[in-house]
């Protein structure tokens, strides 16, 4: 669902005429915004995967990148290696000295803008963004607009709840897999 969409969904849900959209425009752009941070930032968590080149001390800078985390640092063989950030968060140190390095990172989203634009979120909670700008439009209201909102932040967290992070449930490690379930313990009867 792009954006103009989810704000012509927020208008019908309200009870508001479509013709309408041009006064509800800006806020409705600025709510769509904030629910589509929550989700992505708490529940989505997209991953990216960058190919950096590290300098002569083992270095490579993150500045330009999206980055809000990075999750695993891979050398140029596919191996894992040992990676520290910089206080700041703008600098990765490896062991790799001048040579290629891949890193999996949660990244940042960009904000929608055009009214074309489409979260970087699965197809299905799309409408939950609707359900976001009804939320906060509502929430400054009289009691009963309050009320109102409330169901709108329901549903919005209900479905948030019910999205998965990107990657989620995939093993990663092996490691002392069987020492640590005990099942080595079994096939020896």
């Amino acid at each position: 669902m792009t954006l103009s969409g989810m704000m012509k969904l927020a208008l019908r849900q309200l009870d508001e005429l479509p013709e309408d959209i041009s006064e509800y425009d800006e806020l409705f752009r600025s709510y769509a915004n904030m629910g589509y941070m929550i989700a992505a930032r708490l529940f989505y968590r997209p991953r990216e995967t960058f190919t950096l080149r590290t300098g002569e001390k083992g270095c490579a800078d993150l500045c330009a990148l999206p980055i809000e985390r990075v999750i695993e640092a891979r050398d140029g063989a596919g191996s894992g290696i040992y990676f520290e950030l910089s206080a700041d968060g703008q600098t990765i140190r490896t062991p790799v000295r001048g040579g290629e390095i891949s890193l999996l990172c949660e990244v940042r989203v960009p904000p929608m803008t055009a009214d074309s634009d489409e979260p970087r979120l699965p197809k299905y909670v799309h409408p939950a963004l609707a359900d976001y700008i009804c939320y906060r439009h509502l929430s400054s209201g009289s009691l009963a607009k309050q009320r109102r909102a409330e169901f709108f932040y329901q549903s919005f967290y209900q479905q948030m709840r019910a999205l998965r992070p990107q990657g989620a449930g995939s093993v990663t490690r092996q490691k002392n897999l069987y020492s640590a379930t005990e099942v080595s313990a079994y096939g020896k009867e």
